[in-house]
């Protein structure tokens, strides 16, 4: 809620009143954020700052690592020599394939050659046991050491192979373990090129080993080609000596067996072959005929007799058959459209029932006769079947005979064919890969060798700084926003102005005061303190707000919740106004716990109870506070209920008596959201100071105490903003609508 008025007196409908705005919540306001990020500029610098400084210190720390590349390039096309296929198959790359090589190039097997290859003592750097401990790799092993006290110092140090190796060993797997950890190896995207990268203290040391990873994995391909070729050709050569010996000896009894065969029998038997080739396709072709037939004929009579005749028809494709359905059809269409016309012994209709009978019987002769056609066909086709099948029986019969004179022959002759066949093989594959054995290439091929880095890789100070500086300043930024977030109250009189509309008349400073009597006494001994020149600003500006010069004004003081200081600062400007010599009188409507009577001793012959309950005369409740210059109108005991009680002339009248007699009535009431009292006297009173303590009070709380008294008929509301920080409040009075 956002409230701007005129400030004058006069008729509460001729006030001019302009809500707008929704002023008064809880949420976030950036130009507000923005502002506060301004004033916190040397948090968020100082952290940006310290953060960098951290980073690059630590950064810098680190021993530099540099990093060489190279690359291989698995080479999908082959060398086609030869036209026969390749003992050792080219790779049929694809993803999985080039997975595989990935993990080939990281695998001990290779790396261990790399570590010969290279020399154990110029990979000396890498080895684990060279190298000093880390802080915080020592207190990991004090850990270990502690959490598992059953180990004592048996445990191997970290790095070193299981007991029971040579200690050559164990450096080898030293530094094949550090080899794999300081090596990185990837696909490039979708490609054939495979790129790795060595990460040393050395960059000589990173280019060597990346270059020796690479050849070392190129002959590891070519020697394993050159084995399995070299295995081979042994392997056939003593495959085709035993070959050869077998040959001669399958030809050898074919010939004894023909030489045996011609002196006994002079028949051959082509011709009975073709005859019962020639019968078997017939046979095939008769029993298709026969089962397409019989299909058919079962298939209409099962429908004859499970559905009737009509079903059947519809399985026919007669054009008769086709043509009866149709004239069938359309006369019980007919009949159908005559049946919602006319009655059954309509003269059309019998007529129509008669066509359909008619055409019915018809129908059901004819699939008789085409289910009597369908029967005789069947009996044909089996008759040529069973002349057919006698036929080839007898056929087979004379093949017999003829086979069991020739079949050791054939016998003979298919042994001999399958070991002269597999001989030729035998003698081709063995030229081949005798061919071959020189022609091996590996399925690799450099394409891109290590060169020595110019500068480490890491730590990559500059860039860590950076990314320091960057979470600094985002640490910094979430502090502020976080403290920005914490304040719920307003931090300034512009705030106040900007959010409700209302003028700040001024921001009274925070004091170190626990009774009203010692603030007083503060007062009287250091008038020109801070505090005091913000209460003297406070009451210039209630004395320029009169209207009327020469009668009394009533100002009431109020607050949105308790603790906002009310009753201090009407006591000290009851005091100011003693010193002005002005007539000053505090009116206290804190009907529930006054600390006015407490503290100074209110002693009257009456009491605001019996002025406004009673009828009593308003001197017969006013009390001369000793020493202070002003007077007091409270109460002697508790009353809650007074305001419900009193009648609002009578309140009236009280006020304007008071205003008759004095020329300030100081109005003490009781916190708005709390006490519903003030509203019922916000109308009475000529100037309403609405007090806030400085971010403490919520700016809900005030924007509804403002509301609440705008629509009770408060005059003149303005705001005093109380228990500000001197720190912040040190160059200004505050701010003037």
């Amino acid at each position: 809620m956002k409230i701007s008025k005129t400030y004058g007196y006069g008729p509460a409908d001729e006030r001019d009143m302009v809500v707008s705005g929704t002023a008064g919540h809880d949420g976030i306001e950036f130009g507000r954020l923005f502002q506060a990020i301004w004033q916190m500029k040397w948090l968020i610098i100082g952290s940006t700052f310290l953060f960098a400084a951290l980073f690059f210190v630590m950064m810098s720390r680190i021993e530099p690592q540099y990093t060489a590349r190279a690359s291989v390039m698995l080479d999908p096309r082959s060398v086609q020599v030869l036209s026969s296929d390749n003992v050792v198959s080219d790779l049929n790359l694809n993803n999985p394939v080039l997975d595989t090589e990935v993990a080939v190039l990281r695998s001990n097997v290779l790396l261990e050659e790399v570590v010969r290859a290279v020399g154990v003592d110029e990979m000396a750097p890498l080895d684990p046991a060279n190298a000093e401990p880390s802080l915080i790799a020592r207190q990991v092993g004090w850990l270990k050491g502690l959490l598992s006290p059953s180990r004592g110092g048996n445990e191997a140090p970290a790095g070193q192979a299981a007991p029971g190796l040579s200690p050559e060993e164990r450096q080898l797997r030293r530094l094949v373990g550090a080899l794999r950890r300081s090596m990185t190896v990837w696909r490039e995207g979708q490609s054939y090129l495979i790129s790795l990268t060595v990460e040393t203290p050395d960059p000589a040391l990173s280019t060597t080993i990346a270059n020796q990873v690479v050849e070392s994995y190129i002959a590891q391909q070519i020697t394993m080609r050159t084995d399995v070729v070299r295995n081979a050709t042994t392997f056939l050569e003593e495959r085709v000596q035993g070959m050869r010996a077998a040959v001669e000896e399958a030809e050898s009894r074919i010939e004894d067996f023909r030489s045996n065969q011609l002196e006994q029998a002079g028949i051959s038997s082509e011709t009975v072959s073709q005859q019962m080739l020639e019968l078997g396709t017939q046979l095939a072709l008769a029993q298709a005929d026969l089962a397409q037939v019989r299909a058919r004929y079962d298939r209409i009579s099962s429908v004859i007799e499970r559905d009737g005749i009509q079903r059947a028809a519809e399985l026919l494709t007669s054009p008769f058959v086709l043509s009866l359905r149709q004239q069938l059809s359309e006369a019980g269409r007919e009949e159908a459209e005559l049946a919602t016309r006319y009655s059954p012994d309509y003269e059309e209709r019998v007529e129509v029932r008669a066509e359909i009978a008619r055409l019915e019987e018809d129908l059901a002769s004819e699939v008789r006769q085409i289910v009597a056609t369908l029967a005789n066909d069947a009996e044909v086709a089996e008759i040529r079947v069973q002349s057919i099948r006698s036929s080839l029986q007898e056929m087979e019969s004379r093949s017999a005979e003829l086979s069991r004179a020739s079949l050791e022959l054939r016998q003979l002759e298919r042994e001999a064919e399958a070991v002269r066949e597999n001989y030729q093989a035998m003698l081709i594959r063995l030229s081949e890969t005798r061919s071959t054995e020189q022609l091996q290439r590996a399925d690799a091929r450099q394409v891109e060798r290590a060169v020595i880095p110019g500068a480490p890789s890491s730590p990559r100070v500059m860039l860590f700084t950076v990314f320091g500086a960057t979470l600094g300043f985002a640490i910094g930024l979430l502090a502020t926003f976080l403290i920005f977030l914490s304040r719920s109250g307003f931090g300034t009189a512009k705030e106040v102005e900007e959010d409700l509309g209302l003028p700040v008349l001024t921001t009274l400073l925070k004091q170190k005061w626990k009774t009203p009597q010692e603030m007083l006494q503060k007062l009287r001994d250091a008038p020109y303190q801070p505090f005091a020149e913000r209460l003297r600003q406070l009451r210039m500006m209630l004395v320029m707000r009169r209207q009327d010069k020469d009668k009394g004004v009533a100002i009431l003081l109020t607050s949105s919740v308790a603790g906002e200081s009310k009753t201090s600062t009407a006591l000290a400007l009851a005091h100011l106004e003693a010193l002005a010599k002005r007539r000053c009188v505090v009116l206290d409507f804190d009907l529930r716990r006054s600390h006015l009577k407490k503290s100074l001793g209110y002693e009257a012959k009456s009491d605001l109870a019996g002025v406004l309950l009673e009828g009593r005369p308003v001197s017969e409740a006013i009390y001369s506070v000793p020493d202070l210059g002003f007077d007091l109108v409270s109460l002697r005991e508790p009353l809650p209920q007074l305001v419900d009680l009193a009648d609002h002339d009578h309140l009236r009248k009280l006020f304007d008596d008071l205003k008759a007699r004095y020329d300030t009535v100081l109005v003490d009431t009781a916190p708005l959201l709390l006490v519903a009292d003030t509203l019922r006297l916000a109308s009475l009173a000529d100037l309403t100071l609405l007090l806030v303590r400085q971010k403490e009070t919520k700016r809900s709380a005030v924007a509804d105490s403002a509301r609440s008294l705008e629509e009770m008929g408060a005059r003149q509301i303005s705001v005093v903003m109380t228990m500000a920080d001197p720190r912040q409040e040190q160059d200004s009075y505050g701010y003037y609508g």
